[in-house]
């Protein structure tokens, strides 16, 4: 595991509630994509958390969202990404990210023609605009944080996530790095709120527990 300086008050992996994922299957790495080490990382807090319905912000080529379908086998998980003509909406309303993985993206690409694609429900918007509540019952209580890394879209993201679900669930958050200081400088806000997002230690995934 690549250690990752820390960016925000740490809690280490063993102190987190955990359990070991029912599969794993390792995909071949592409920039953008969430690394083996850190999807395992976030699928055994998931695992224990057991949520009825998840939320990932951010699908790309559907590797996580596919993880977490095959170790919630009786949950739903939502996915959102742009819509597949993004690159005709001009202007945006708010400064994007990411760019080069925006345009070579296949959105779902891994789950596709899945056995579990009946578990994973895709949403096609622009979370700036889009109504969350699209999601419906059950409304999820496990959030996944990786879309846009501007600051405008971490904290809109963040929030309605939030509310979403009433307050009380667990979020994680992607790219808790220096390079990624957009991301960092929401979180801090939060911490400043009082609420107890955390770094998990050597790596750039940050979580909060309600």
């Amino acid at each position: 595991m690549t250690d990752y300086e820390p960016m925000l008050p740490e809690i280490d992996f063993s102190q987190l509630k955990s359990a070991a994922p029912s599969s794993f299957s390792s995909f071949p790495y592409q920039d953008g994509q969430l690394p083996d080490d850190q999807a395992y990382i976030l699928l055994s807090i998931l695992v224990a958390a057991a949520p009825k319905a998840v939320l990932e912000i951010g699908t790309f080529f559907g590797h996580t969202a596919l993880h977490m379908a095959e170790n919630l086998p009786d949950s739903i998980i939502h996915t959102v990404d742009l819509p597949t003509d993004f690159v005709s909406y001009v202007p945006a309303r708010w400064m994007k990210t990411d760019h080069h993985l925006i345009t070579r993206r296949d959105v779902g690409k891994c789950f596709r023609d899945h056995p579990l694609r009946s578990h994973i429900i895709q949403h096609f918007a622009d979370t700036a605009s889009w109504d969350f509540y699209e999601v419906g019952q059950p409304v999820p209580t496990f959030f996944f944080i990786d879309g846009s890394h501007s600051y405008d879209y971490v904290k809109n993201d963040s929030e309605k996530c939030f509310k979403l679900c009433n307050y009380q669930g667990i979020f994680l958050w992607h790219d808790v790095d220096e390079n990624h200081g957009a991301v960092i400088r929401f979180l801090h806000e939060w911490c400043e709120l009082g609420l107890d997002v955390r770094q998990i230690s050597g790596t750039p995934l940050a979580i909060l527990c309600n």
